[in-house]
């Protein structure tokens, strides 16, 4: 008879080896059995696997649909490694996202940004959703194709109406990214379509991240301020959805995002050796920072946290080229008062309107200022292409 102790660490093992959560290999697309993006583009590719305490994902940055292209940026083959805990846990305190760069990545294996664009054309940094330089996907080119919000009918077309929405990303801090749909009882006895609680200041056509504020409100569709909930739609456990209007996806991270979350170039898939990659972003400065840029700038502190987004219980990312258009001072006065380095610009923005054909006006190209999959305009095929058939005005959808 064996002793009683082993049957003890039986019984003890058993549901602590139930409790692993298994690699969600199945979660992401099998991108070889879509059309890829087309033309002489190389195809999709995309690697999942589970290391002890990290979700490994390596991509070749190609979408699984046609490229159509919004920006005077190339599609390009851009291999890299996403490396996410595979069992996140809520932080203390949320964390902003980048202001530039990967804030996670698609099923697809596509990386995505946050709800602003970049510095250029000048002075930049708005919604560019708002200013309809995306294509039906909410993707276009920079370093690398990349989205600005999610749509579902792109990443998850056999979902049918009604149904909860599936995982369609996963986040740098290791927590999943949801459709806009889930249950809104842990029974699911209805579903509901899960809203942003951000609320409009003004037209985010540049720095959109002063153009929306925080609101907590009440009710089971709303959601936190990074755009996440502990629902009963998973049991409670902690999550984000995708919403139809600012921030998209994530307004701030609610975990610990890992730092190594694709914003490194990873080598080819199923190839080693070494990365690179740009710098990390910018941190919000310390309140002695602060106070000591005030002192050398000649004013008041408490103004400068303003203009710097650090008041008002904001956990935006840091924008020091809006903060010194703000206080009318130079960008490099500012980041030399804040003892920063100096940061180079990079390229972006949208392309120059198309030369129309005989006085008429070219076809619709973007998304309407709008992730709604339902929305005019654009729209992708069964066989995943984009068609866009109404009229422009300013690149703003008729």
């Amino acid at each position: 008879m064996k002793p009683a102790w082993i049957f003890l660490l039986a019984a003890v093992a058993t549901p602590l080896a139930a409790q692993e959560p298994p690699c969600p290999t199945d979660v992401f697309l099998d991108v070889g059995r879509f059309p890829g993006a087309g033309g002489d583009y190389p195809k999709p590719r995309i690697e999942v696997e589970c290391e002890e305490d990290t979700l490994v994902v390596r991509s070749n940055g190609i979408p699984h649909y046609e490229f159509i292209q919004i920006t005077p940026n190339p599609l390009l083959e851009t291999n890299r490694e996403y490396r996410f805990p595979r069992r996140p846990e809520l932080a203390e305190t949320p964390t902003p996202i980048p202001l530039l760069g990967t804030v996670g990545v698609a099923i697809n294996g596509i990386p995505f940004f946050g709800p602003n664009e970049g510095g250029v054309p000048y002075p930049g940094f708005g919604d560019p959703i708002y200013n309809s330089i995306m294509d039906a996907c909410m993707g276009h080119t920079a370093r690398e194709y990349h989205y600005h919000a999610l749509v579902q009918a792109c990443l998850a077309a056999d979902i049918k109406p009604g149904e909860p929405s599936p995982i369609l990303a996963y986040a740098a801090d290791g927590f999943a990214v949801y459709g806009p749909y889930g249950c809104a009882d842990q029974d699911c006895s209805s579903i509901v379509k899960f809203k942003s609680s951000w609320k409009k200041l003004r037209d985010p056509e540049i720095d959109a991240w002063d153009a929306f504020r925080y609101e907590p409100r009440e009710g089971p569709e709303f959601l936190d301020r990074c755009n996440g909930h502990g629902g009963d739609d998973h049991g409670g456990a902690y999550h984000y959805h995708v919403t139809e209007s600012w921030p998209y996806i994530l307004g701030c991270f609610s975990g610990t995002p890992s730092p190594d979350a694709g914003r490194e170039a990873a080598p080819p898939v199923s190839q080693g050796g070494p990365r690179r990659g740009p710098p990390p972003p910018d941190q919000p400065p310390s309140a002695a920072q602060v106070a000591a840029a005030a002192e050398r700038l000649g004013i008041d502190s408490q103004s400068l946290a303003k203009a710097l987004r650090l008041t008002d219980g904001r956990i935006d990312p840091m924008n020091f080229a809006a903060s010194a258009r703000a206080l009318g001072i130079e960008l490099g006065a500012l980041r030399e008062a804040l003892d920063l380095p100096a940061r180079r610009r990079g390229p972006g923005g949208p392309p120059p309107a198309p030369p129309s054909a005989g006085g008429e006006e070219p076809p619709c190209r973007f998304r309407c200022g709008t992730s709604d999959p339902n929305a005019v305009g654009c729209g992708l095929t069964p066989d995943y292409k984009v068609v866009c058939t109404r009229p422009c005005d300013n690149n703003k959808c008729g």
